[in-house]
Parts: structure tokens; C-alpha cells; sequence
């Protein structure tokens, strides 16, 4: 005996930033969706908790719509190199992650959203129009992957996975420096081809480390532990350093790091998911007026193009060059200079 499938019009898979993002914004128009999402609780990737105030021409709490889970905005971030100190005046939000994953998850069910956690997708096949979510058995018009840098929907697109750096977080309240901005160490005797964070939070720090050279991590996040022996859980993971990749295919579009849509040069990821995410809404709920009769959803991904391509290229090829100037960390501090100076001409 067959067991009937159950139906809607968008899977969403995936309940990091950006498939919740995309699942408030549909919620808020009553679209029909269902999100499935493999872990029990938010926030399982390793991450600084950092995000860009404004990006193009968003600002992450006109797309969050909360103050949940904001612990500070710092004035800016000052980057140390074996060269000296740099200055950059770009103001920064510091958050906690799970707070701002449930608090999106929050306002998604609030309007009606069903969230699924602890249901992992193993599987999507196609049925004629319709595809087919296994085990879950769930059949949709389209399929959204939100699912991170070892996508299910990314394979089932027969994409390649984006190259990732990899890092790992703590949390620690003793950290002897300014708390009113955020401070990165790019230093070869610290991370080669990476550098580490210490970002202040409301009474503690998230502190970390990581590189996109995989050699050099674990001798450089051991050496890192080691200085700070309070901390008592470390939570690692990949961050994409790609460029994007292709977001569309038949029915299908990726969101968030399932697309490598992060600037490479600081794995900044959570505001570009969250426009990214926007942007997918906004077209999917425009398809649903004329019931995904007419579904174009390279329109999804140039628009995103449109508004943030040249961000993901600045920030590939300023990763790129840096790796290059490694061998000379006094060239590295000049570029690095450099580029603060641009990036705060683009800010403003």
C-alpha cells in the first residue's frame, strides 16, 4: 500500500539565515511552504556572529524587522598585522546566531510558516512536474537549497561543491582588549592564508580562528586553543571562498552558501544570504499570483547579480590577492590598508 505524498507549493531545505529568511517573507504573504531542517536546534555552524550593518542598498534590520538576539554594534574593526595596526571605521553588528535563527523562525510560523527540525533530506527525485522530497515524502513545485555547503540540492543540480575554508568559534569572557570594536589578527605565525577573530559580545567574546589553506589548520587552531584554555567547547566547520555559483535550475534555486553567495575575503555570509533571500522571495511570491504557471527563476539570480555580484567579485579577488602576498607580510599590510580605505569609500 502506497503511503500519499503530502503536497505544497515550495520546499524550502534548510534552517540556517538564509533558507529562515526566505521562509519569513513567504510566510508574510501566504505562501505555501514547508522547511525542513536536518538539525533539532538552530545555529550548528561555525560562525563569528558577525554581520554587515548595510550592504548595496539593504540594511540588516530592515530585512530582520527585530532587535532579538543583538548583543552590540561596534564602531568599527581594527586589524593587526605583523606591521602595525589598521583602522577600519565600519560599524559592525555582533549577534547571538541562535537567538536570530529563532527569532526568524518565530516570525515565519507567527504568519502561518511550517518548520520541520530534525528531518534530514537524504533525497529529491522528479515525478513529471512535481518533485519528490525523501524521506519526507513531500511533493512541491519548486525546491529551494538552503541546506549549506554539502547542498542535497546542489548535487541533485549536479553542481560542484564551492572550495571552503575552514574555522572554529569559542566563546570566552577574557579578552583584553577594547569592546567597542571588533579585532582580526592577520598574522602568518597566527593562521597562514587566514587569520582569527575576536568579536566582543554583551558580557563575553566570540573568538576563533580559520584559514582557507586546510594544511595549516590544525596546527594553527591548536596553537590558537592553547592561549585560551577557558573556553570550554570549540565548534568548527567550511565556509565557502568560491565565487557563486550558479542558484537556478528546473524548479530549483540555491540560497545562502548551498551558493557560495559569501565574500570570500572574511566569509562574511548572513546579510548576503539574507538579500539573497529576499530577492528569491520576492520572485517566488510574484510566480505565485499566476499559481507557477509561468516560472523563470534565472530572473532570481540576476537580480542578486544585479545588486551584489561586484561585492562577491571584490571580495574573491581581494582573497585571491592576499593569499598570493602571504610570502610578504609587509606587502600583505599595505594591501590590506589599501583595501580598508576602498571598502569605507564604498560604505559611505
Amino acid at each position: 500500500m502506497s503511503v500519499v505524498a503530502e503536497k505544497t507549493d515550495i520546499v524550502i531545505i534548510g534552517g540556517g539565515i538564509a533558507g529562515l529568511t526566505l521562509a519569513k517573507y513567504l510566510a508574510e504573504d501566504g505562501i505555501d511552504f514547508i522547511l525542513v531542517e536536518k538539525d533539532k536546534e538552530f545555529f550548528k555552524k561555525a560562525c563569528g556572529e558577525g554581520i554587515t550593518v548595510k550592504l548595496a542598498d539593504y540594511n540588516f534590520f530592515d530585512l530582520y524587522e527585530s532587535r532579538k538576539g543583538i548583543e552590540k554594534v561596534t564602531d568599527g574593526t581594527i586589524i593587526y598585522t605583523k606591521y602595525g595596526k589598521i583602522s577600519m571605521d565600519i560599524p559592525n553588528i555582533i549577534c547571538n546566531k541562535r537567538e536570530v535563527e529563532e527569532q526568524l523562525a518565530y516570525q515565519a510560523k507567527k504568519k502561518g510558516g511550517i518548520i520541520r527540525v530534525g528531518s534530514k533530506v537524504s533525497q529529491i527525485k522528479r515525478q513529471g512536474n512535481i518533485l519528490l522530497v525523501l524521506p519526507q515524502n513531500i511533493e512541491s513545485r519548486i525546491i529551494v537549497g538552503a541546506d549549506g555547503v554539502n547542498s542535497v540540492v546542489r548535487k541533485y543540480l549536479g553542481l560542484p561543491r564551492p572550495n571552503c575554508g575552514i574555522g572554529a568559534y569559542g566563546i570566552t569572557a577574557n579578552i583584553d582588549k577594547s569592546s567597542d570594536e571588533c579585532h582580526i589578527e592577520f598574522k602568518k605565525d597566527v593562521a597562514p592564508y587566514g587569520y582569527s577573530w575576536f568579536f566582543p559580545k554583551t558580557k563575553e567574546w566570540n573568538i576563533g580562528i580559520g584559514t582557507a589553506n586546510h594544511q595549516y589548520f590544525k596546527e594553527s587552531f591548536l596553537k590558537f586553543k592553547k592561549r585560551f584554555p577557558e573556553v570550554e567547547k570549540w565548534v568548527g566547520g567550511f565556509v565557502p571562498v568560491s565565487m557563486p555559483l550558479k542558484s537556478y535550475g528546473d524548479k530549483i534555486i540555491l540560497v545562502g552558501d548551498a551558493a557560495s553567495q559569501v565574500i570570500a575575503m572574511l566569509g562574511d555570509g548572513i546579510l548576503p544570504s539574507m538579500i539573497c533571500a529576499k530577492i528569491a522571495a520576492d520572485h517566488l511570491i510574484k510566480m505565485s499570483k499566476n499559481n507557477f504557471r509561468e516560472m523563470d527563476l534565472s530572473l532570481y539570480e540576476k537580480e542578486w547579480q544585479n545588486k551584489l555580484l561586484k561585492v562577491f567579485k571584490d571580495g574573491y579577488t581581494a582573497y585571491n590577492l592576499l593569499s598570493k602576498v602571504q610570502f610578504s607580510e609587509y606587502l600583505f599590510h599595505l594591501l590590506i590598508k589599501l583595501m580598508c580605505r576602498m571598502a569605507l569609500r564604498e560604505y559611505k
